[in-house]
């Protein structure tokens, strides 16, 4: 199916054939090239084997249980309280249909399809609702498959599942303004596909509740928020004992609680580079986005993504939490800002004009725009530096057919 070639060639194939389709055709049908790289990288998944220590591994027993006994075996893992499914239902539904399918593959095709179709449709979404270029929506959009986590979302499945459901019904929620019923049906079905899914459904609620507030004493707060939010639900818990929902988050809270001292293994430092360029990207456009003729409608989304980006940074000590954010949430955010934030500086730049942009614009106005091409040069080079990690150094080597 694949020619001869192993899992990672045709990791790396599949992203070069993007890479030719998506500059051979014209702006306006960009979607198109999105589409065949969600295609084919679901097909990439439907043909992994997974490794003893996967997930997925245990996923496709379970699928073969559910295969095998039908609604029967779904009740007894509802009795016995199974994967947690009688607090998950929704993980536990998806399992019960997918297993009504001929193959067990199906379940990373599935999924692996649901979220990289989803970030490409916000990707998609941005790059038309500012005119983008073509230049800026490729560099966005390598900036995503750079940096975001293939192998883990095949092999975990519920997290990579959950954090993309929640993060694309953000952005219809808070920047587009659109389908919010739909948009709160997601945050719900998320958070009962998996608890991790409940912490960023927390910050958009944050997000809404704080827009008129200032940012600097909330950012400030949600650095040490694991801390605060790791006390509350242990009271909640305790206040509410016969809540096995609550019991559930108050056990997962407690598991990945703080640690004792920083991660320094590759893998993690690497999350935190990205985390930190991320960051000091959201930062370097924020002059242009929040001061663009469409600075209303992102107001409230950019308020999301940089409460998102302060709480990662508070989650430095808990592995867990930080691992999941950097490599399902923070990718996307950079991707988006980049698309954003090189549209507006150029529309800033050319509507102020480069004179006042060199000379007479404030002093941080100045260097951004002084910087813009090295900037931009420090983007593409963590691109390729980070994909060569990714298929060099990253769970990606674990993946094989």
């Amino acid at each position: 199916m694949f020619f001869g070639f192993t899992a990672l060639q045709s990791f790396i194939i599949i992203i070069l054939v993007f890479i030719v389709v998506y500059w051979i055709l014209p702006k306006n049908l960009s979607w198109i090239s999105f589409l065949v790289l969600v295609l084919m990288l679901s097909h990439l998944a439907f043909n992994v084997e997974p490794n003893e220590s996967d997930d997925l591994y245990r996923y496709f027993d379970t699928l073969n249980f559910l295969r095998n006994g039908g609604k029967e075996a779904w009740d007894t893992c509802i009795e016995n309280k199974w994967n947690s499914w009688h607090i998950y239902r929704v993980c536990g539904w998806y399992f019960y249909f997918i297993s009504k399918l001929s193959n067990n593959h199906y379940l990373p095709a599935i999924t692996i399809f649901i979220v990289y179709g989803l970030m490409f449709m916000v990707i998609n979404n941005i790059s038309k609702r500012y005119d983008a270029s073509k230049v800026d929506t490729f560099i966005g959009s390598m900036f995503f498959i750079s940096t975001y986590w293939y192998y883990d979302t095949v092999s975990g499945i519920r997290n990579g599942l959950a954090f993309a459901v929640v993060f694309s019904c953000a952005y219809y929620h808070l920047m587009v303004r659109k389908h919010i019923p739909l948009c709160i049906i997601g945050y719900v079905l998320a958070c009962f596909t998996h608890s991790a899914a409940i912490m960023p459904v927390v910050l958009i609620a944050l997000a809404i509740l704080t827009l008129n507030n200032s940012g600097k004493y909330i950012n400030f707060l949600l650095i040490f928020g694991i801390i605060g939010g790791g006390i509350g639900i242990q009271f909640l818990a305790s206040a509410f004992p016969g809540n096995e929902f609550l019991q559930s988050i108050a056990g997962k809270a407690e598991t990945n609680g703080l640690g004792d001292s920083l991660y320094t293994d590759t893998l993690y430092l690497t999350n935190v580079v990205t985390v930190v360029l991320v960051a000091f990207i959201v930062f370097y456009y924020s002059y242009y986005i929040l001061r663009s003729d469409l600075s209303k409608e992102i107001r409230l989304f950019y308020k999301f993504c940089s409460i998102i980006i302060f709480f990662v940074i508070g989650s430095l000590y808990s592995e867990l939490i930080f691992m999941r954010f950097a490599r399902w949430i923070i990718p996307i955010i950079g991707a988006l800002f980049i698309i954003i934030g090189r549209k507006t500086q150029e529309d800033v730049s050319q509507e102020k004009g480069a004179d006042f942009m060199k000379y007479f614009a404030p002093f941080t106005v100045r260097i951004r725009y002084q910087t813009k091409t090295v900037f931009s040069l420090i983007i593409v080079a963590y691109i390729i530096i980070h994909f060569w990690y990714l298929c060099a150094g990253s769970s990606l080597n674990w993946i094989h057919f």
